[in-house]
């Protein structure tokens, strides 16, 4: 059971670095970088002077630590450019870190600028011009050579998997790989949640 969990969780892993992301220990995420959307609305909230546009990103239960985080750091206007800075990084490290904490990520500091993986970008991109033709068409693509790529390989194999029974389990590891991979992608396609860890 634990080896067929691992291997369900490589291959949506697997789904999503072919889509074009750098998967990581972190399940995906990219909220806690300098460039992601969470800190960027963290600084447009500073420059306007509201909290409120934070506040989405946190469990209700926990908007009154954002809250405080913010205020202090508004308190700070004035001050030193190094205690400006200090408060500023404050805020970001209590936004972020609540924000994971209620993923069910882990919080492991705030990344620097430059680790967004491009298809996230692209994804970003897509709300931005509100177009996602580009975005589909790629991550299509990349799935379907994926499929047909693994397809392929199950196919030959399972022609020599009768001459011996190394290369009857060549071929029912190439099976498994190929059959728990298109039913991945299904899964998430019609919106089921796959049976492994994964938060955004």
């Amino acid at each position: 059971m634990k080896k067929q969990k691992k291997t369900r969780t490589s291959l949506c892993a697997s789904i999503m670095f072919l889509a074009g992301m750098t998967v990581s220990t972190t399940a995906f995420a990219h909220c806690d970088s300098m460039d992601g959307p969470v800190i960027t609305e963290a600084k447009s909230a500073l420059q306007a002077r509201d909290v409120t546009p934070l506040l989405k990103w946190v469990p209700e239960n926990r908007e009154d630590d954002v809250r405080k985080a913010f205020d202090e750091t508004m308190s700070k206007q004035g001050s030193s450019q190094t205690s400006q800075e200090k408060a500023q990084q404050k805020l970001f490290t209590t936004l972020v870190r609540i924000h994971r904490e209620a993923e069910g990520a882990s919080f492991t500091g705030v990344k620097s600028a430059g680790h967004i993986p491009v298809i996230v970008q692209e994804a970003d991109a897509a709300l931005r011009t509100n177009s996602v033709d580009s975005l589909v068409a790629k991550v299509t693509a990349n799935i379907e050579h994926a499929i047909r790529e693994k397809f392929t390989k199950a196919e030959l194999s399972k022609q020599q998997a009768n001459q011996s029974v190394k290369q009857g389990r060549e071929y029912v590891n190439d099976y498994i790989h190929y059959v728990h991979f298109v039913e991945e992608i299904n899964e998430m396609a019609e919106g089921r949640a796959p049976d492994t860890e994964h938060q955004h």
